[in-house]
């Protein structure tokens, strides 16, 4: 009898339970690390944030804030308890080469999004209309523009540990060693987490044309991780283009809510919107010529180009 229900156990738990690596199945580390990092901020910031009357300034820095601070605990719960590896194999190196890519790569990014705006100026699509602008928020300009800066760092942070580290690392593993092969499994799970990280971004603009910009976002972002198995350029490129985005070029002026964001240069559009819009085409081919840049720098920096990212970390536990 007792063997009878061992075994009927065993059954139910194969479709969540890896016996052999003594995990949760990837489904669920990925899932459940999606649910919790991005459920529990929401809830936490409607709690903390909604019944007050703050600048945006001040509830983008508290509740990304929130969000970092949750991911950590989700990275090191994972790493001990889920994953069942080091916090170090998910990408944090964190030695002198890991932030000097991480300052590199967030250079490339400011370099594309000038470019961008470049463009848009050159092509009659848009013109300066200010430098140093507050925006219409309640905050002057410096302390808003480091209030939105730092919350930039925090959302490069918390986002790519979570879609970089924990989803893209989890997709390639349980897509290794399927019907897959391993080159087959790092393609796999780098779509997936593009993908993944492109719908849960959709919202921002909400058409197919964005939908294709985000994940081609992600598409960059996850070749930067695949590279160079390390979470310092996903992270430098992720918190450059919020940055860049926002706060340096002002190409989020083209959205209404973008004239409540400081920005050191604030443009004024006048160009179609797919062109000139977030997920316009100048923004989208930029966005490639960054990638394309940060492709060439890893290779300059590793000597070669070819994916770095071992699907047997887990093993380190």
């Amino acid at each position: 009898m007792n063997e009878q229900r061992s075994g009927w156990i065993r059954r139910v738990q194969i479709p969540f339970w890896n016996q052999t690596e003594q995990r949760p199945r990837a489904l669920w580390r990925v899932l459940g690390a999606l649910v919790v990092a991005l459920a529990v901020p929401s809830m936490l910031g409607i709690v903390a944030l909604h019944p007050l009357d703050l600048p945006m300034a001040i509830v983008q820095l508290v509740s990304n804030g929130i969000a970092v601070l949750v991911a950590i605990v989700v990275v090191v719960v994972w790493a001990r308890y889920v994953d069942r590896r080091k916090i170090r194999a998910y990408g944090f190196r964190l030695d002198r080469h890991w932030w000097f890519m991480l300052g590199l790569a967030a250079s490339i990014t400011l370099l594309g999004w000038g470019g961008a705006l470049a463009t848009d100026v050159t092509l009659g699509w848009a013109s300066i209309t200010a430098f140093v602008s507050p925006g219409a928020g309640e905050i002057s300009f410096w302390p808003s523009f480091v209030a939105f800066a730092l919350a930039w760092v925090f959302v490069g942070v918390w986002e790519e540990v979570i879609f970089r580290g924990i989803v893209m690392r989890n997709a390639i593993e349980g897509l290794n060693g399927t019907w897959l092969s391993y080159r087959g499994a790092l393609v796999g799970g780098w779509v997936v987490s593009s993908v993944l990280f492109g719908v849960l971004h959709f919202g921002q603009a909400g058409s197919p044309l964005a939908l294709v910009f985000w994940i081609v976002a992600g598409l960059v972002l996850g070749l930067a991780y695949l590279l160079t198995d390390q979470l310092a350029v996903p992270i430098g490129l992720h918190f450059a283009f919020d940055f860049g985005v926002n706060d340096v070029f002002g190409l989020a002026s083209v959205r209404e809510a973008g004239s409540d964001v400081p920005t050191i240069v604030r443009p004024e559009f006048t160009g179609p919107d797919v062109f000139v819009g977030i997920a316009g085409a100048v923004n989208t081919v930029w966005l490639l010529v960054i990638g394309v840049l940060t492709v060439a720098v890893i290779g300059w920096q590793y000597g070669s180009l070819r994916p770095r990212i071992d699907p047997y970390t887990w093993t380190e536990n």
